[in-house]
């Protein structure tokens, strides 16, 4: 015992007493503090590495980000454009459209238009859709209050002409969720949209289970008044609004009819040999026959939107067949010729079976509508559910829906016209001058491409 005490003393004797004399003493200490200071030097010194010698990770960042500004520019600059110049004084709403070279002529045709501030006819969807856009551009910027002038001057036009809608359209369903989303009024316009689909509910034919009625095959001159038929994309998007409505309100009614209504849209209209919809069913005319297609033209428009719901819907109800259809869709339109892989984009519409003189196939590539940016708002929702399985459609869509003299018109009056020529040219209007184009921004495009692009800014 006195031999290892003897030891242990002389142990203690032999060890340093101060921190700096152990520090010394010991060469793990000083190994370590080293490599401390090379640790701290290269985060130090790092960042200005990075600096000069970005990461591929960080330049691919840059492309994007400057994409998303010039896509917020386009939307900024047209709002502003269709609440200035495209303000109807004597309706208290938006025009159909304005002459981008000679703003005191809107509401133009190929053979006359009207004169700023006589106007003979105003479309009310017009500002509907206006006052979504114009919301949804607030709720993307809280801080920015540049459109709350335009807001608070159309709201009550809106309010007066749409708080009771009970419209057979299933898009103004969707429509009116979004402004629950993006104003500061969620409640007002979730009883809208409840009300909304309360009445489809109940004025759907039980026996057929679906909505139809006297039906026009065009807005417009060469129209004929069909007795009893139903526009196959309206009757779908009602459906999957039921279907919507039904679990979002606690409807389970709602929800049985509305996918009876959908499958019965589907069995009756849709094609299987080209992965689309046709456009009028005929339930009953005395001139034209029963219980067929009438119209067999698929338009690119009607199918961006018909896939839209499809998504929305599937997506929120968990309804895997609608999102099965909506994919089968979209590979459709990647692959037919609808797709125009000369000057890009889609041409007007196809058709599905014999349809007048055209045969099934023919491709109608004589107008390129802006109503086809429905897809580009469809395809990038396809693409946040399913991975960006199509991401190189959404980047054409985009492309052209913000180069000038595509899609887009620039300044000095920024926005989208509702149909141009194969190659995005303007179509020649002989009548028209100065210039003699239809040269003139529309309300409609406007906000389709509003709602495509800020679809594209949204999470």
């Amino acid at each position: 015992m006195l031999r290892w005490k003897n030891m242990l003393r002389l142990f203690k004797q032999q060890q340093p007493h101060s921190f700096w004399q152990r520090y010394r003493a010991s060469k793990n200490a000083q190994t370590g503090t080293i490599l401390v200071i090379l640790i701290l030097l290269i985060l130090l010194v790092s960042p200005f590495f990075i600096k000069l010698y970005p990461q591929h990770h960080q330049e691919d960042e840059k492309p994007e980000t400057m994409v998303n500004a010039t896509v917020n520019s386009i939307v900024a600059q047209v709002l502003i454009d269709e609440n200035t110049n495209g303000w109807d004084s004597k309706y208290h709403g938006i025009l159909i459209n304005w002459r981008r070279d000679d703003l005191t002529k809107v509401n133009c045709s190929p053979t006359q238009c009207d004169v700023r501030g006589q106007s003979t006819r105003h479309d009310g969807m017009n500002d509907l859709r206006d006052l979504e856009n114009l919301y949804w551009y607030k709720y993307r910027h809280p801080g920015d209050s540049s459109m709350d002038q335009y807001i608070a001057r159309i709201l009550p036009t809106v309010k007066q002409e749409w708080e009771n809608t009970t419209l057979a359209k299933g898009w103004i369903y969707y429509l009116l969720l979004r402004l629950a989303t993006y104003s500061n009024d969620a409640n007002y316009w979730n009883q809208m949209a409840e009300h909304w689909a309360q009445v489809q509910y109940q004025t759907i034919d039980t026996r057929l289970g679906l909505h139809h009625g006297p039906v026009d095959t065009v807005a417009g001159p060469g129209s004929v008044r069909l007795q009893d038929a139903y526009r196959v994309d309206l009757d779908l998007e009602i459906g999957t609004a039921l279907v919507d409505a039904g679990t979002r309100y606690h409807h389970a009614e709602w929800i049985a009819a509305g996918q009876r209504e959908v499958s019965t849209v589907i069995r009756e209209t849709f094609s299987t040999t080209y992965h689309l919809f046709s456009r009028i069913y005929l339930v009953y005319d005395p001139k034209y026959g029963a219980n067929k297609i009438i119209d067999y033209q698929a338009r690119m428009g009607e199918a961006g939107q018909e896939i839209e719901a499809l998504i929305r819907t599937g997506a929120y109800t968990h309804t895997h067949s609608y999102l099965a259809l909506a994919q089968e869709m979209i590979d459709a339109l990647q692959s037919l010729a609808l797709h125009d892989r000369v000057y890009g984009g889609f041409n007007l519409k196809i058709y599905l079976g014999p349809y007048r003189k055209h045969q099934a196939g023919q491709i109608d590539s004589s107008l390129k509508e802006a109503r086809q940016l429905h897809v580009l708002g469809a395809v990038h929702l396809a693409n946040r559910v399913f991975n960006n399985k199509w991401a190189a459609i959404e980047n054409e869509m985009l492309h052209l829906a913000t180069t000038p003299h595509k899609l887009f018109l620039p300044a000095p009056a920024p926005g989208f016209t509702y149909g141009l020529q194969r190659n995005w040219a303007l179509h020649p209007c002989q009548t028209c001058s100065p210039n003699p184009t239809e040269n003139w921004d529309s309300a409609e495009a406007d906000n389709i491409a509003l709602e495509a692009l800020q679809s594209v800014l949204s999470a």
